[in-house]
């Protein structure tokens, strides 16, 4: 939805971003080159962006200008700030408390005229065709053929809006919220930890907050009724919430607060999956899909997969919570930041095989399902599969072609086992060392031993320029530069690999 961001507040977040991907000293003419503004329109830029956040944060010298975020911020961090002070996600942000107020009064609230907010609401609605969902005027509301589209949406944009320490919904109580979802979770026997409960908050008090609204979706499952506890277990806490909250929590609210585990529905777990299949035929058939998926996947990639059953229930979820329209579309998962495409973009620059495998085979379990999923949808399901397969980092690193060190020592040959044992130290399993042994040396006895990295305790002076650029000189113990160095050598190996694989 960057669309509805003005002109130079879109600008300004392109020049953050290249900033943060570059995380280094750029010149205004580099900066420039890869963004849509001038060097002349740059320098204000600069100016305003110094002011938002801070000259520790956006540094400037003589030679550039750097991006340094505080070591307990992330660029997420900058994203929040976008939708904070952005007009057009504030006026889309009190629609879901208030239905209804028309163009004039909303205007009047946010300072501007009626016609410059019916010109930003059919900009809003451009972008809002992403999502599947459009904002009505007069009075002013979000509008569309299904509630799910815009309780995702707001999902969407709640979870990239606020942080982790903020509590956005204002007309719902937090301690009696949380609460309820204690409650209910305990007695369910659903275990949570921190990022469960997050999730579980967001993905319910949205539709809560609809719900409140007096919108619905329909329930198309009846198999989760049996798991709605009865009230009278804690009545005088449901008594308190009501009270506080003006509705009755009988079955058919507590079915819309959880309507997106119902609809699309969620396995608590891989037995509660195993049983559904019992009764009925397409969750059996799915499954099976789904563990074809993970088998083929692991023998291609020659890993084994020790949670299978653990993977195969939360591949099956992400699967329904991609969020699939019943006209066929998949709206976007994200607002102005997609976490989950560049957790893979990460990835992928250490594991470029892998994540290539991975799309293959999601690929051909597409085709078995005569399914299309979208690049968002494709990015949420890669994304589960990677952090839900229990050792599966280590393991791909186990497979990488090691980065080979050779170590050559004018000191001591116990000098070199030291500088050895660090190197293993520090790079664990991405490296294997050698240590020159032969009694003479030269440049042609050098260029013989195979390594991808010299290691030196000596200047090696040479003109052979191939061979001084990849020799790094330790004058006693390896330095943070040094280690550094090493650490870009052996992700410049890789980086040169994926591109060689691209082309191939």
């Amino acid at each position: 939805m960057r669309q509805v961001l003005e002109a130079n507040e879109r600008r300004r977040l392109e020049v953050i971003e290249h900033l943060y991907a570059s995380n280094r000293w750029l010149t205004l003419k580099e900066i420039a080159q890869n963004t849509t503004g001038s060097e002349r329109i740059l320098k204000q830029d600069m100016i305003m962006l110094r002011e938002q956040f801070s000259k520790e944060v956006l540094q400037t010298s003589h030679r550039g200008i750097r991006l340094v975020l505080p070591s307990n911020k992330d660029i997420d961090d900058v994203y929040r700030l976008i939708l904070k002070s952005s007009l057009a996600f504030n006026f889309i942000e009190q629609l879901i408390y208030d239905e209804t107020k028309t163009v004039t009064e909303l205007a009047e609230e946010l300072f501007i005229s009626p016609s410059t907010l019916i010109r930003l609401i059919k900009k809003i609605n451009l972008s809002l065709g992403a999502y599947c969902v459009q904002v009505q005027t007069n009075p002013c509301k979000m509008i569309s053929e299904s509630e799910d589209n815009i309780r995702y949406f707001y999902i969407s944009y709640f979870s990239e809006r606020y942080s982790n320490f903020e509590w956005p919904y204002k007309t719902i109580d937090q301690s009696f919220f949380e609460q309820f979802l204690l409650s209910l979770a305990k007695m369910v026997h659903l275990p949570l930890d921190f990022a469960d409960f997050k999730r579980l908050k967001l993905w319910t008090a949205i539709p809560f907050l609809r719900t409140q609204q007096g919108h619905y979706v329909e329930i198309k499952s009846d198999r989760y009724s049996h798991m709605i506890p009865d009230s009278t277990d804690f009545r005088s806490l449901i008594e308190l919430f009501e009270k506080k909250i003006a509705i009755t929590l009988d079955v058919p609210f507590i079915e819309q607060v959880f309507s997106i585990f119902i609809n699309n529905h969620f396995a608590l777990s891989y037995d509660f999956l195993i049983e559904e299949a019992k009764s009925d035929p397409i969750v059996k058939q799915k499954i099976s899909y789904h563990a074809m998926l993970l088998d083929h996947l692991s023998d291609e990639v020659k890993i084994c997969i020790p949670n299978r059953s653990h993977l195969i229930k939360e591949m099956y979820n992400i699967s329904h919570f991609a969020f699939k329209t019943e006209q066929g579309h998949y709206p976007l998962p994200y607002i102005l930041f997609n976490p989950k495409k560049i957790f893979i973009q990460s990835i992928e620059e250490l594991f470029p095989d892998f994540i290539n495998a991975a799309f293959v085979t999601l690929n051909m379990y597409e085709h078995k399902i005569h399914e299309s999923y979208s690049e968002a949808a494709r990015y949420e399901i890669i994304y589960t599969l990677l952090i839900h397969w229990d050792r599966l980092v280590p393991e791909l690193y186990n497979q990488k072609a090691k980065f080979h060190l050779l170590i050559i020592s004018d000191l001591d040959f116990e000098h070199a086992k030291m500088i050895q044992s660090l190197f293993h130290h520090y790079f664990k399993q991405e490296i294997t060392t050698e240590i020159y042994l032969k009694s003479d040396i030269s440049i042609d006895q050098i260029k013989k031993q195979p390594h991808d990295l010299l290691v030196t305790t000596f200047t090696l002076e040479t003109e052979d320029h191939t061979l001084a650029e990849n020799c790094i000189c330790v004058q006693n113990i390896p330095t943070k530069r040094n280690i550094y160095n090493i650490r870009q050598a052996i992700e410049e190996k890789y980086r040169l690999k994926k591109i060689a694989s691209n082309i191939q």
